[in-house]
């Protein structure tokens, strides 16, 4: 399982703070910290004392090293990222005998409310010394990380709805508002079936400043950024239907016309669109100030859209 680069750099910064009074706590002990991402690479380590960090080094421990259990072996995180859960191997319980002399406490690191798995948090010391502190450390570590994107997440989660509500206050047309994680949609969006992973994929593909695109079943969506210009935090898409029933007619008229072939580099969404704008044409026999308005999109908007897939 990998993460978006978006997804670490918010990780690694919930991390930091996380483990910076961790850190401050654990001066002088024999401990080493460690972060890792879901696939079990250190992204991060820190050692209170340099000579763990050297047989750390010994064992090809440090950051960059993989830890999961089908390239390490039997080890805290691997069996924590494996398991879902919290988990202390000892001295020789470690597959790798250069590990022998550790005991090391880890536990996943899950998102508070889709649950997917981020990474792991660690806690190493070596296993002749008391280590007291071990799972003290880790679970305060843990709690810390859990707080802070749970804090994340509602931020997130607050900021959609606020701008559902003030796009929805202004428009009496259905309204769903989505980033790549949540999608809010009110009841009576007239038997619509949106699927929130395609809506957005769709999202995605118009790109940062295009404002409005045509769904495949004939459904014009206007983009409002949640935070403008671009639509990486999300957006409210406004919806309306086009003229279907006279789309059909003239599709109905022109089927013994030759269909033009949509060329194959066009995404689905820039298909889709443009098999609605050329069938708007086709019943407004090529008039282009009825189809601009039927489409419900300026004059310079259709030009440019009849330019980009040769119309």
């Amino acid at each position: 399982m990998s993460n978006s680069i978006e997804e670490q750099v918010s990780l690694f910064s919930v991390v930091r703070r996380a483990l910076t009074s961790t850190e401050a706590a654990l001066e002088g002990t024999t401990t080493w910290l460690a972060i890792t991402d879901a696939n079990g690479k250190v992204t991060y380590d820190w050692a209170a004392e340099p000579s763990l960090r050297r047989h750390l080094a010994r064992a090809d421990v440090s950051e960059g090293a993989d830890l999961a259990q089908r390239s390490a072996g039997k080890n805290g995180v691997g069996v924590a990222l494996a398991t879902r859960a919290p988990t202390v191997v000892h001295g020789t319980d470690h597959l790798d005998e250069r590990m022998h002399k550790l005991v090391c406490a880890a536990s996943p690191i899950l998102h508070p409310i889709t649950r997917k798995l981020l990474g792991a948090v660690n806690v190493t010391s070596l296993a002749g010394e008391p280590s007291p502190h071990l799972k003290i450390a880790l679970n305060m570590m843990l709690s810390g990380i859990q707080d802070s994107l749970t804090r994340l997440s509602c931020a997130r989660h607050q900021r959609l709805l606020d701008a559902h509500m003030r796009v929805k206050a202004g428009t009496g047309a259905a309204v769903i508002t989505l980033d790549r994680h949540t999608m809010i949609a009110e009841d009576g969006l007239g038997g619509l079936s949106l699927d929130r992973e395609q809506l957005w994929s769709f999202v995605e593909e118009a790109g940062p400043y295009i404002r409005e695109f045509v769904l495949p079943m004939g459904i014009r969506a206007q983009i409002v950024p949640v935070v403008p210009p671009q639509t990486t935090e999300g957006c409210s898409l406004v919806l309306s239907r086009l003229d279907l029933a006279g789309l059909a007619r003239s599709v109905a008229r022109g089927s013994a016309a030759p269909r033009v072939v949509v060329p194959p580099a066009l995404g689905q969404l820039e298909r889709a669109e443009r098999e609605v704008i050329a069938s708007v044409l086709r019943e407004c026999l090529g008039n282009k100030s009825d189809a601009a308005e039927r489409l419900r999109i300026s004059r310079g908007t259709l030009y440019d859209r009849i330019r980009r897939y040769g119309l």
